[in-house]
């Protein structure tokens, strides 16, 4: 959130959030515990502190917030993952550093995430084109990793029978399945040195 400097140097006061914002949270909120089928506008509009109507008024309906909701958090995922890898050189080392921003993320973002693993399943139906767009963003973030990959096997630096998409897959899902930091490390672990071309390089 933005901050400012007052006119005679006091202290930065936080940006007031927009009523959109209070939606959008509230909804995060509300999603992340029950689902897209399982919460009403109503609801969210409790959460939020708002009349439903107004909620009507930024978002036409339920699967066009629910979209705004998945997006914020794809994109907040995909930004804190390939933030820690801009620079560095080393293909292999800009996927150890994916992994471990994945875990610090799966670990410090939990309302997040609960999005993403509750809905994952949801993304092959076809009864509303917000799943055709909830799948094809979470593709763009799949694919996105999957050419990281594609690039450490081109420089010899991934073992050239790994599948590209299938680490992809393993990483968003792997990384997914628990919230205990131990276990996550270890899952870590185990994809990394099996991306890695020997146990030597995967300590570096």
């Amino acid at each position: 959130m933005t901050r400012r400097r007052e006119i005679g140097g006091e202290p930065p006061v936080k940006k007031k959030m927009t009523t959109r914002e209070r939606i959008l949270l509230a909804a995060r909120k509300a999603f992340a515990e029950k689902g897209h089928d399982g919460v009403s506008m109503s609801e969210i509009a409790s959460i939020a502190g708002v009349k439903k109507a107004l909620i009507y008024y930024y978002f036409p309906s339920k699967e066009d917030l629910y979209y705004e909701v998945w997006r914020y958090s794809l994109d907040e995922l995909e930004e804190h993952l390939f933030k820690e890898v801009e620079s560095e050189n080393v293909y292999l080392k800009k996927i150890k550093r994916l992994l471990k921003a994945y875990v610090d993320f799966v670990t410090n973002k939990r309302e997040t995430v609960k999005i993403i693993q509750r809905e994952k399943g949801n993304l092959a139906r076809e009864d509303l084109e917000m799943w055709k767009k909830a799948r094809e963003r979470y593709n763009e973030l799949r694919n996105k990793i999957s050419k990281l990959i594609d690039s450490g096997k081109n420089n010899k630096e991934i073992l050239e029978i790994v599948d590209s998409e299938v680490a992809a897959e393993l990483i968003l899902n792997g990384l997914n399945i628990t919230d205990d930091p131990d276990k996550l490390e270890r899952i870590r672990e185990i994809i990394w040195r099996g991306l890695s071309n020997t146990i030597e390089r995967a300590g570096n």
